[in-house]
């Protein structure tokens, strides 16, 4: 398959809103999740405020919400997958004349793309909330944003760098799923949850002076990325490793599809 024409399948998978039957669902559902998910929102913007206000904030803790990136990683992976079989596409899916290592891929690419749109997003959005909490709550100054804006370029370059195998890997578990060998799955979901911790740890297997977690909620931030040049043969290795599981992904689909 030519560039080009892979690229016109990354952009189907992009464009695609989601799963047919959520969509089916009647309006007063779908603005109900809409609204749990906007008081979720100001229930964050409320409690970070009310820490800022009483001084028990510093402003590049609110990075702290990256802890819930690899999840949102793995759902997505999932989703993406599952709602070929959700919308009674999956048939005309596999019928298409491509390898499954394209089609698998395709999703792939265009879930990391989204991860770094997502990634940009809310990297914009913390930083303006953190000048807005500069400009209405006294005690902060505009070294305290930008000391934020510096401590989120390393944290989501990272979550970027390295999502490529989770990514992977909840399309595996997905695969799986729609397989023979789906009895194997509840394992694969117990690697992937286990595996999230070393995300949280900062990779402290490789790195043991080095825990993420304290650099969010401590009083000073410290470096993000003490050892850059471990972290990015990190990076080239998750995108190996990512790679041959797309690679599994395809031969499942490809020798032990169950329909």
């Amino acid at each position: 398959m030519n560039w080009r024409t892979f690229r016109k399948l990354v952009h189907h998978e992009w464009k695609l809103k989601g799963s047919r039957r959520r969509l089916d669902r009647s309006h007063t559902h779908r603005y109900g999740r809409l609204l749990y998910f906007a008081l979720l929102a100001l229930a964050g913007i409320g409690v970070a405020t009310y820490f800022a206000i009483n001084g028990q904030l510093e402003l590049h803790q609110l990075w702290g919400v990256a802890i819930g990136f690899p999840y949102m990683l793995v759902v997505m992976g999932v989703l993406l997958l599952r709602r070929e079989w959700e919308n009674g596409t999956f048939g005309w899916w596999l019928t298409l004349p491509y390898s499954r290592l394209s089609l698998i891929g395709a999703k792939f690419f265009a879930a990391w793309l989204r991860t770094v749109a997502v990634s940009c997003v809310v990297y914009v959005v913390i930083s303006l909330f953190a000048g807005i909490l500069t400009l209405l709550v006294g005690g902060y100054s505009a070294e305290d944003v930008w000391v934020t804006m510096l401590a989120g370029l390393p944290l989501l370059g990272i979550v970027i760098g390295f999502s490529p195998i989770i990514l992977s890997l909840s399309l595996l578990l997905a695969t799986f799923h729609y397989t023979t060998l789906r009895v194997f799955s509840p394992i694969l979901w117990i690697g992937i949850i286990g595996g999230l911790s070393t995300f949280y740890n900062g990779f402290q297997t490789f790195l043991p002076s080095y825990h993420m977690a304290q650099r969010f909620f401590s009083a000073q931030p410290g470096p993000l990325i003490p050892h850059l040049g471990a972290v990015l043969i990190g990076m080239v290795i998750s995108w190996v490793i990512a790679y041959l599981f797309i690679r599994i992904a395809a031969y499942l689909l490809e020798r032990k599809l169950s329909i």
